[in-house]
């Protein structure tokens, strides 16, 4: 027999011998997904992931409940979705006891270093604890002068090239949000210049660029299943599951030099950069390495989720011009420092509603790391008739919390859920509701517990001080005709026609700066 054949055996051997063991478990009799909308092989996951973030999970919720089962891809065991804010609830506040897939941490090690998005267990706490100095209300307040100095650049940019335009211009709003933010987020980072003209964002947004391309085809999707049935691939001398990320590379680069300069010389150590508070917090007790691969994750994600937020709550605005025109005459009548806008409860409310719509992630996935019992806000009538309060759970138990499918959820936030109302927030229409739990906004956006967004203070800084930005000195209108689609890839990007990285507005300059 074959090595080939044996593995083979081996893997479907292995197959059953879940099956069997899931039969008898609650999770078995959990009402399911329609079988009819499933793949033999890739399971209702790919269907998820191929359609419009959201859609699927928020339909079978509608005809299901809010805890169901999907069938998972290559025949993996089935994994429990849940939008109870109950369950939800102990899941997040539990965050030891229900990790990230394992699978998942040589994928975000290659890509961001082992920081604190890779971090589980022991080695998040620590890592958390030492990061939290950087994203302290007094922190985010000191970085709000270099947020409004990269906003104003990129207004500059806009008008400049409608100008150039003839006075209204069909722009696309990636090409201008994706760069601010980075510049933003390299500058309060580590103090260095990652405009979007110099080579190193060109580099790093370019193969970032690409990354968001393979994840939108069929083998970016496929990888992380192969990988979550055979985890031992990850230790195998293949080049693209362990070299280094560009971005990796050249933070690397800048924060050594850093580094160096900080030994001779200390002149960063009183900075109030996020690279200097972690030099100055965490001495040594977080090797350079980490400390580097923090600086990473901050830098991707950081940048990839803000810019998220900012495309689709502008675009909420072009599309509602009552809204936009109501926001602008707000701005336009304080002074434009972060302590001013803060206040503001116009902007406020359509910053709350544009991350309640838009998280920057489609959902997250845990495992159950043992038995358990999750508490359920709302029972459930199993394939067997029987209604249970409480859903018993095994280890090794996958879930998928649906952000998008519980921001919108119609039972939580009315008929409109779906919609852009940022009046909601202003009207006292949610007192008393059954809201999730999170931070600054009552959604699942930001998650909760020891897995909460660390930086969330300084992200909802960005969104209000460059939508209030750019509002103040442009209108922006929708393209007719021209249907925009959300799609994790894997944060939340905007896709025209299939093509990532696509929002097209039309712009009209509206004041001078």
């Amino acid at each position: 027999m074959s090595a080939l054949t044996a593995l083979i055996l081996l893997l479907f051997s292995y197959i059953a011998y879940r099956r069997i063991a899931d039969a008898s478990t609650t999770k078995d009799k959990l009402p399911l997904a329609p079988l009819d909308e499933a793949s033999l092989v890739l399971g209702h996951q790919y269907r998820i992931d191929k359609t419009e973030c959201g859609v699927e999970y928020t339909r079978w919720t509608g005809l299901l409940g809010k805890v169901f089962r999907i069938k998972a891809a290559l025949f993996q065991p089935d994994v429990i979705i849940v939008s109870d804010h109950l369950a939800i609830q102990h899941i997040t506040q539990n965050a030891y006891t229900y990790s990230k897939s394992e699978f998942l941490r040589p994928i975000i090690a290659t890509l961001l270093g082992r920081g604190v998005l890779w971090a589980e267990g022991d080695e998040h706490r620590i890592q958390r604890k030492l990061i939290a100095p950087a994203f302290t209300p007094s922190a985010i307040k000191a970085m709000s002068p270099t947020v409004l100095q990269v906003l104003d650049k990129t207004v500059q940019r806009f008008q400049h090239d409608i100008a150039a335009l003839g006075g209204t211009a069909m722009l696309n709003l990636p090409d201008y949000i994706g760069p601010c933010i980075f510049e933003i987020v390299g500058r309060v980072g580590f103090n260095h210049d990652l405009g979007y003209n110099t080579t190193e964002s060109k580099q790093v947004l370019a193969a970032w660029k690409q990354d968001v391309q393979l994840f939108s085809t069929f083998g970016g999707w496929l990888a992380p299943h192969v990988i979550g049935i055979m985890p031992w691939i990850t230790k195998l001398p293949i080049k693209a599951l362990h070299e280094d990320s560009i971005v990796k590379k050249i933070v690397y680069k800048i924060g050594n030099r850093m580094l160096e300069e900080q030994k001779l010389t200390g002149e960063h150590s009183e900075g109030t950069s996020i690279f200097s508070v972690l030099v100055k917090e965490s001495g040594s007790k977080m090797d350079e390495k980490t400390l580097l691969d923090n600086i990473v994750t901050f830098l991707v994600v950081g940048h990839e989720t803000t810019a998220s937020a900012i495309h689709f709550t502008l675009y909420d605005l072009a599309r509602n011009l009552e809204a936009q025109t109501r926001l602008r005459e707000e701005v336009m009548d304080v002074d434009f420092t972060f302590e001013a806008l803060d206040k503001l409860p116009y902007l406020d409310a359509v910053v709350r509603e544009g991350i309640r719509l838009h998280p920057a992630a489609r959902d997250t996935e845990r495992v159950a790391l043992e038995d358990d019992v999750i508490p359920l806000r709302h029972p459930i009538t199993l394939a067997d008739g029987s209604v249970i309060t409480s859903l018993p759970v095994k280890k090794g138990d996958k879930f998928i919390l649906p952000f998008m499918t519980t921001n919108q959820d119609p039972d939580v936030w009315g008929p409109d859920g779906a919609e852009f109302v940022p009046e909601r927030w202003l009207d006292n229409s949610l007192e008393g509701r059954d809201l999730p739990r999170g931070p600054y906004t009552p959604t699942l956006s930001f998650l909760d517990g020891a897995r909460m967004c660390i930086g969330w203070r300084l992200a909802v800084m960005e969104i209000k001080l460059v939508i209030a930005g750019l509002v103040k000195a442009m209108e922006f209108k929708e393209v007719p005709g021209v249907k925009v689609d959300r799609i994790a890839s894997p944060a939340l990007q905007p896709f025209v026609n299939g093509q990532p990285g696509r929002l097209p507005v039309r712009v009209t300059p509206v004041f001078s700066t």
